[in-house]
């Protein structure tokens, strides 16, 4: 899904949510640009290899969402 498709969702997730960390970090699991925010699609390896490493960046965000129950990387 790479290219100008990719990066008009990517433009049009960091508009909505305000900065590319919160686009990594979004669970409007009900968006249909959902599965495509990080630029892959979740069934892509590369997007797993992304939020392994957001995981790790942002381990606190994660931490919090998990205590409201929200999982971000269940797909």
């Amino acid at each position: 899904m790479r290219g100008q498709r990719s990066k008009a969702i990517r433009l049009k997730c960091v508009e909505c949510a305000g900065s590319p960390k919160q686009v990594t970090l979004c669970y409007q699991f009900e968006c249909p640009l959902w599965a495509y925010r990080c630029g892959f699609s979740t069934k892509d390896r590369r997007y797993r290899e992304r939020m392994d490493k957001a995981r790790l960046r942002y381990a606190k965000d994660f931490e919090e969402m998990a205590q409201i129950g929200e999982d971000i990387t269940r797909f």
